[in-house]
């Protein structure tokens, strides 16, 4: 693997926020909004590291589905979408998507919106569909030690628990008795 991209990686690993953001608390959820802060204010016991995402849709009253944004789009992989969002070139984690309350999002800072249209198609592209305009995406990895993988992988660590927590909120409570035997 090319050694800057190692060193990119150790800057990545490194990175801390180093003060507070303000958070658009009195804004209401914006879906295709672009969002910023830490991880710290979704759980003090995390990192500052800076977390980044894009609501993607509204799962129930109070729920939303995001996607994992990046500033790191050196490690673009195939299934990440590169955008141009104003001053700064973010990458769209298509598979490390996360749910939030509208709560938790009013934590973060609303930076930037992306139009409707790209929204669609990266959704489209998400799904494994046709967009209907060709998107900037990263490259496909051809190794499973390629830093892009272990980038990846990182990022989603970083969010596991609130990936997993889908399931918890929309658990039905009559599923939650056991199935009885035949």
């Amino acid at each position: 693997m090319a050694k800057w991209l190692k060193d990119f990686y150790k800057e990545y690993m490194e990175e801390v926020l180093e003060e507070g953001i303000m958070p658009s608390s009195n804004v209401p959820v914006v879906i295709g909004g672009v969002y910023f802060g830490s991880l710290a204010s979704l759980n003090p016991e995390k990192p500052r590291k800076p977390l980044y995402f894009v609501v993607v849709d509204k799962v129930e009253d109070g729920l939303y589905e995001v996607l994992k944004v990046s500033d790191w789009s050196v490690f673009a992989r195939n299934t990440d979408v590169i955008l141009d969002i104003g001053a700064m070139k973010v990458m769209i984690e298509t598979d490390n998507n996360f749910y939030l309350t509208e709560n938790e999002i009013s934590k973060f800072m609303l930076i930037h919106q992306i139009t409707e249209e790209d929204l669609k198609d990266i959704l489209l592209f998400r799904d494994g569909e046709e967009p209907s305009r060709p998107l900037r995406i990263g490259v496909t990895p051809i190794y499973r030690e390629d830093i892009r993988n272990q980038f990846n992988e990182t990022e989603f660590r970083q969010i596991e628990d609130l990936h997993l927590r889908v399931f918890a909120i929309l658990q039905d409570p009559e599923e939650e008795e056991p199935l009885e035997e035949e």
